[in-house]
């Protein structure tokens, strides 16, 4: 079998068309049932939107999205300009022809793909089977693939004598290359009777509806694709054998005799070995006989083809090796172009050669194999990278957006997400989510393996989370959920979002201490807060009690008995901070400073420096027990004598010839004395002590 038709048409859902020549897959096209082709149809439309930054109008046509009318489609014999509009000379605006709500009958030139929609225009064409009728054009001519110069005269004298009417142009298809004269005729009456029903049917539908419909798969691609060198034709359905046998009869009877109905019980492109092949067009690698391949990765408008040597091995001469694998691969890729429908920007990285003969050689026989395509292309030369770019017109959209979707695991990119990166990726959207602090709970479904690991590896992190914002996290195994998905359900608070708190550390209950002082969060400064708070105490300190009822000490010595150590070293502390922060002009200062008398009062001070009395210590030894009550009296004066000394004084005598230490206001030692504190165990911030 040197060149023949195959036609599988036995389910519905399906079609099918291959060219097969010597056994090997040359045309194959095919049509779904949920993606038919609406190339060719005609409608009546309406113009619903103008563009005038493109130029271009937006018209429906029917029920599905608007097609895209440009300027550049709009043939103004069939499209007046409108009444009151200027012709605009050599410069049109669409808005000169179209506005909106207008009736326009529009053919579909090129079928809407991905986000694309479909294209539509006003030179409208009817393609016969040896003619191309164009109503509302008055040029004619013969197809440029037509190359012989004797068979182009011919021809251009018998479309002299068909007499054409008058706005109509025709153009003579490449299957007219040695027709004759009665056939021509034939099919240009034939196309002229089409338009005529176009008309009249256009004329009794309303807007938007359809007028004209392409033929079917099989008769279009019998009519577009069958050459004199096609031997036979075989069809596995008898009734669409028969609508093939009476197209036959209505446009070339002297061929119907190669229309065979197939019959047999194995599946058409069984038999003829035909369904590897075509299983090959969706495979991203295309193996070559010599044992290289190409690779094949497309984008919307752009595809890449990468030439490799693989396993080839059969020349010894590295040269000669990549010209052979070049050499096979440009007639694999011509091929390969048709059989895809692959259209755009086609890039093609060859082997890299350096004799500029052999580049030559390989671009000759990539343009000598895109010389059977149907569709317009342009082919450069390679480039001294090894690149070779082709643009080729996308005649309809690919084979593979007939047949399959994109992957719904990855979106069509080809990878998924590793466990640990999901995995993370989740944990970051509750990091990002959780501090918000609005959230009394969060549940997160996740696919198994996903799930286990964040629970096994991440547990301390959601641990954390959890205990500092007081919000629940949940994980949830979901089998359904895909390896990069997941869903995360929040729960808000009632009553607004909720405050965060850091964590506090646990109080032991077993040593009593004393009550820290409420922190004023009125809008004030901090001085006058550590003001109040400080004449607050100096009040409580006369009336205080311990906290099992014990009557208030009045001797020094045995308030030091009482005292724990731990409480010594607070107070020393205490009045440390009190002789570096404060003022001499302070009552608060002087009086937490000066003794305390029997009754619990404190002698009154005139306004001025700090003056303490100075005290000698008692001989006896003093035992200070472990603990210590919450409240007792002032320290005894070692403990100021100490306080004083480190803060910095003078030793002076007053007019009654008592000793009395000043106090000097060391205010550089500020920030080194909160350091010290700090580190000592007691909290200084805004002038409150907690003890």
């Amino acid at each position: 079998m040197s060149k023949a038709m195959l036609i599988n048409v036995t389910h519905a859902e399906e079609s099918r068309v291959a060219i097969v020549e010597n056994g090997v897959l040359d045309t194959f096209e095919i049509e779904t049932l949920n993606r038919e082709s609406i190339k060719g149809n005609i409608y009546n439309g309406i113009v619903e939107g103008i563009n005038t930054t493109l130029n271009a109008a937006f018209v429906r046509y029917g029920n599905d999205r608007p097609g895209f009318l440009p300027m550049d489609e709009i043939n103004f014999k069939n499209v007046p300009v409108l009444r009151g509009r200027d012709d605009g000379g050599h410069r049109h605006h669409i808005r000169d022809r179209l506005e909106r709500g207008q009736k326009i009958l529009v053919q579909v030139i090129k079928d809407g793909f991905s986000t694309k929609p479909a294209s539509l225009s006003t030179y409208y064409s009817l393609p016969g089977r040896y003619l191309v009728l164009m109503p509302g054009s008055d040029s004619s001519g013969i197809s440029r693939k037509i190359e012989d110069g004797e068979q182009r005269e011919r021809l251009r004298k018998i479309m002299e004598e068909l007499k054409v009417p008058e706005g109509f142009g025709v153009i003579v298809r490449t299957a007219g290359y040695d027709v004759s004269r009665t056939e021509l005729h034939r099919d240009l009456k034939y196309l002229l009777k089409v338009w005529e029903n176009v008309l009249k049917t256009s004329a009794s539908q309303g807007y938007p509806s359809y007028v004209y419909q392409e033929r079917d798969l099989v008769l279009r691609t019998i009519r577009d694709y069958f050459t004199q060198d096609i031997a036979e034709i075989h069809i596995d359905s008898k009734e669409m054998y028969e609508k093939a046998l009476s197209f036959f009869q209505e446009v070339m009877p002297s061929k119907k005799r190669i229309l065979k109905l197939y019959t047999e019980d194995r599946p058409i492109f069984t038999r003829y070995n035909l369904e590897e092949q075509i299983e090959s067009i969706y495979k991203r690698r295309v193996s070559l006989k010599s044992g290289g391949e190409i690779v094949i990765d497309g984008t919307e408008a752009l595809t890449a083809i990468d030439v490799n040597s693989s396993k080839s091995k059969r020349e010894s001469n590295i040269e000669d090796l990549a010209t052979a694998t070049n050499m096979e691969a440009a007639e694999e890729i011509a091929r390969q172009l048709r059989i895809r429908d692959i259209g755009g920007l086609i890039v093609i990285d060859f082997i890299d050669m350096r004799s500029s003969k052999n580049i030559r050689e390989v671009e000759r026989a990539l343009k000598e194999a895109m010389k059977r395509d149907k569709a317009k292309y342009d082919i450069t030369r390679i480039s001294k990278l090894g690149l070779l770019e082709i643009s080729r017109q996308r005649l309809k959209s690919e084979k593979a957006s007939g047949s399959y979707v994109a992957c719904p695991t990855c979106g069509g990119h080809g990878l998924v997400r590793t466990t640990e990166s999901a995995a993370l990726a989740v944990l970051r959207k509750i990091h990002a989510r959780v501090p918000r602090g609005d959230l009394s709970a969060m549940k997160v479904s996740l696919p198994p393996d996903v799930a286990i690991y964040l629970l096994n590896n991440k547990r301390e992190d959601l641990a954390g989370l959890e205990h500092r914002y007081k919000t629940r996290i949940s994980i949830v195994p979901v089998p359904t959920l895909r390896p990069h998905q997941s869903e995360i359900e929040l729960v808000t608070r009632e009553g607004g979002a909720g405050q965060l708190e850091e964590p506090v550390a646990p109080v032991r209950a077993a040593e009593p201490r004393e009550q820290a002082p409420r922190r004023d969060r009125a809008p004030e400064s901090r001085r006058h807060a550590r003001v109040e708070e400080k004449e607050e105490k100096d009040e409580a300190v006369p009336q205080a009690a311990s906290p099992r009822g014990a009557e208030p000490a009045t001797a020094e010595p045995a308030a030091a008995a009482q005292e724990g150590e731990g409480g010594q070293r607070r107070r020393r502390r205490r009045r440390r901070r009190r002789s570096r922060h404060g003022r001499g002009d302070r009552p608060e200062m002087s009086s937490s400073s000066g003794p305390i008398a029997a009754d619990g009062t404190q002698p009154s001070q005139e306004e001025g420096p700090l003056v303490v009395p100075a005290q000698e210590l008692p001989d006896e030894e003093i035992r200070l027990p472990e603990r210590f009550p919450s409240s007792s009296p002032e320290p005894p004066a070692a403990e100021v004598s100490a306080n004083t000394r480190e803060s910095g004084s003078e030793t002076s005598q007053d007019d009654d010839g008592t000793t009395v230490k000043k106090v000097r206001r060391l205010w550089w030692r500020k920030r080194a004395g909160r350091t010290r504190s700090a580190t000592g165990g007691s909290s200084t911030g805004g002038g409150s002590e907690n003890s």
